[in-house]
């Protein structure tokens, strides 16, 4: 009992003591992690007060006439050594310098107490002091080509290098004045020595297309972070040990030309173009009114989709074109963007005998040859047969047959009009047969839909009505029975159910689970639902459904993925790994 009293007794005078303490800052401590450092590389700029003083206490904003400043934490520590009360207040700041040089970081002031100003060397990054191995972090950028024309795409690559774990991190893109800059193709991991040190090297590629001529600057990437200091990662991650860095890439610089003054048409710098066309139905004769379709594909490496021209035709007036669909995409191939552009239309014959349409051609600005070249198709000869249609120009022969004299027999002018009026009528019978298949067949499909969604209505109304309320780990182990056999209806219940409670939204359809779920390009989960789906609506044998286990797998993958993004403030997931 007097034991406990007496502690009690030694706290109550400390907290006493604590509260009557006159707060006065009497010492203030300036140090960096490094000097000299390299331009472009981070250093650390730590000032200590040995009391605790407000946030506002020390301004990193006096640092930016030299330096890019990055960002500043702040940490409090309160100790007591043989009965005195000890407070310290830590403020920890990232600094770039741009240039090489000597640069002075000022003295810190507070209630009379100064800090001592720090020199610092900066040396350029290729110098004798620069190759120590004692980087953590630098960002190293190459460019594909220095000089360009007018909207010829530059290819920007970024090399990340880390010489510790990472705790998180964010990658700002390179800027330029006048640009487009996208990025393009994955990020790209592996290992590499440098300097007798071995680094994570983090590689991603930006596309960088000028919409201006003249000389410009490309600003470097610059990254900003957070590594592990001891180098291993804790399990406790709020007690992790980390420090910041910040490294900013080297300025490049471009020079754009303009277009070249003989240039006409459409503008199209590339590394290359190719067009090409497929005709169906291939055969040896067609007939007069008969469609044929006819498919171009336009393909330009290293341009965006916009930058593809439109395509014209000049063909005679002996056939008549009607435009179908027109589809712009582009994909990655080897770290090279390519666009495509796809088009369709038909060519409907108008008079018999041999048709020859011209080939068509793309003019494009060789950025290898800087040369003018043409990307071409082959010319089209179609063999028709049939009678002229009577709007259609007449050919020779018409014309000869309309000269000859009045004396022929009416028999043979009206076996001409006879012939003309049956080929006309065949063209658009097949066109109503068509038409009139594809609306039954969508009627069958509409009504066994309908059938199938009124029975799954019917079965969700009895459900809700039967079933109370469940909570959100009830939902999950009905969808994971649901799932282990393989019951499509009580999946899709179940799962929505689940949705309702996780999200705490309405969710009526699986389109809606699968958006809540915030899906990721290696995410599975969509091609799992589309199944369920199929087997529930699906005019097809719906009892086939075996994709239980594969649905329930992928979405709890999923859900596992989103919670570990969620938990991670870096906006670069896939670049930069996080503990969840």
């Amino acid at each position: 009992m007097v034991s406990r009293w007496y502690h009690l007794c030694i706290t109550l005078v400390l907290i006493l003591a604590s509260i009557n303490a006159h707060a006065e800052v009497t010492k203030i401590t300036s140090t960096v992690d490094k000097n000299p450092v390299i331009a472009k590389e981070s250093f650390i700029l730590t000032v200590t007060f040995n009391d605790d003083v407000p946030n506002s206490a020390f301004q990193p904003d006096i640092l930016l006439n030299n330096f890019v400043v990055g960002r500043t934490s702040v940490s409090r520590q309160t100790s007591i050594v043989n009965g005195d009360l000890k407070k310290l207040t830590q403020f920890t700041t990232v600094l770039v310098a741009q240039e090489p040089g000597d640069y002075q970081i000022p003295s810190i002031s507070l209630d009379g107490a100064n800090s001592d100003p720090i020199t610092m060397t900066v040396v350029e990054p290729g110098s004798d002091a620069a190759k120590r191995s004692d980087k953590v972090a630098f960002v190293d950028v190459s460019l594909d080509t220095s000089q360009v024309f007018l909207q010829q795409p530059i290819h920007y690559i970024v090399r990340l290098y880390l010489a510790a774990d990472l705790n998180k991190g964010n990658l700002v893109p390179p800027q330029m004045d006048n640009a487009d800059i996208r990025q393009i193709g994955k990020d790209e991991e592996f290992s590499e020595m440098n300097h007798g040190r071995r680094y994570r090297v983090y590689q991603r590629t930006y596309q960088i297309t000028p919409n201006q001529s003249g000389s410009f600057e490309i600003e470097g990437a610059r990254f900003d972070g957070e590594v592990y200091a001891s180098g291993q990662r804790s399990i406790f991650s709020s007690f992790s040990n980390t420090q910041p860095v910040s490294a900013i890439a080297e300025t490049k610089t471009v020079e754009v030309k303009p277009i070249p003054q003989n240039w006409t048409g459409h503008w199209l710098p590339s590394d290359l173009v190719t067009i090409s066309q497929t005709v169906n139905p291939k055969q040896d004769e067609y007939k007069v009114g008969d469609p044929i379709s006819v498919s171009l594909m336009l393909t330009a490496v290293g341009v965006k989709p916009e930058q593809l021209p439109d395509i014209s035709y000049d063909y005679p007036d002996s056939v008549r074109i009607y435009p179908d669909k027109e589809n712009t995409d582009q994909f990655v191939r080897n770290g090279i963007n390519i666009a495509q552009k796809t088009i369709e239309y038909a060519i409907v014959p108008q008079q018999p005998g041999e048709i020859t349409l011209p080939g068509i051609e793309v003019p494009w600005f060789n950025t290898k040859t800087q040369q003018r070249a043409i990307a071409t198709t082959d010319d089209l000869t179609f063999n028709v047969a049939g009678s002229p249609i009577a709007n259609s120009t007449p050919t020779q022969s018409t014309q000869q047959a309309a000269e000859a004299p009045r004396e022929n027999t009416p028999t043979s002018g009206q076996q001409a009009s006879q012939a003309t009026t049956d080929a006309q009528w065949n063209y658009w019978l097949w066109i109503v047969v068509a038409l009139i298949i594809a609306l039954v067949v969508s009627v069958g499909i509409n009504i066994v839909l309908y059938k199938r969604r009124h029975k799954a209505s019917q079965l969700r109304q009895v459900e809700d009505k039967v079933i109370q309320p469940i909570t959100k780990n009830e939902a999950w182990r009905q969808f994971q029975q649901a799932c282990a056999s393989n019951q499509p209806q009580r999946a899709e219940q179940a799962l929505k159910r689940w949705a309702r409670q996780r999200y705490q939204q309405r969710v009526t359809t699986l389109n809606d689970v699968a958006r809540f779920l915030d899906l990721t390009d290696e995410s599975h989960v969509a091609s799992e639902i589309n199944q369920l789906q199929a087997a529930l609506y699906s005019a097809q044998h719906t009892k086939q459904w075996s994709r239980g286990k594969q649905l329930y797998q992928a979405v709890r993958t999923a859900q596992q993925q989103q919670a570990s993004t969620k938990s991670n403030t870096s906006p670069l997931p896939p670049m930069y790994p996080m503990d969840s």
